[in-house]
């Protein structure tokens, strides 16, 4: 996605917050606040994928530079659920790791949270493994997320 295709982006990740809240640091409340710039600039910033079928998008993951080190990080992933298990993520996951070695990076980052074991065995099946990193999901509240690493 290019930064003119903010509002697509916009509606993805509405619809990413609103189906599964608990999976992402960021709120549905702070999307919606975003202004149209805040939505353009993201997508400046990162390399971000859709998968769709016709006009219907089902799916999408992101790509950015992590800020230390020789790393990439997923960021961003979700997949409708009636498309769920389908190979829709493996595929979005294999896009970000395909642009994250051709940008040169030699691994690429993520974080999945707590009890999200449909996340973790997807991530797991395209060679992510556990790092033993250990983070709150959003500041000041109680669920962790753990982090995963593939090196390219």
């Amino acid at each position: 996605m290019a930064p003119g295709d903010w509002r697509e982006f916009r509606n993805v990740r509405l619809a990413a917050l609103r189906d599964a809240p608990y999976a992402f640091s960021a709120t549905l409340e702070d999307a919606l606040g975003r202004t149209e710039s805040e939505w353009i600039e993201g997508l400046k910033s990162r390399a971000q994928f859709v998968a769709c079928a016709g006009e219907q998008v089902l799916g999408t993951a992101g790509g950015i530079v992590v800020q230390t080190g020789d790393a990439a990080e997923l960021i961003s992933m979700w997949v409708h659920p009636d498309h769920r298990r389908g190979g829709i993520g493996a595929q979005l996951v294999a896009a970000v790791v395909d642009w994250a070695r051709s940008a040169g990076f030699g691994e690429v980052r993520l974080w999945v949270a707590d009890g999200n074991a449909g996340a973790e065995k997807l991530y797991a099946g395209c060679g992510f493994t556990r790092t033993g990193g250990v983070a709150p999901v959003r500041k000041g509240e109680p669920q962790q997320e753990f982090e995963m690493v593939r090196r390219l």
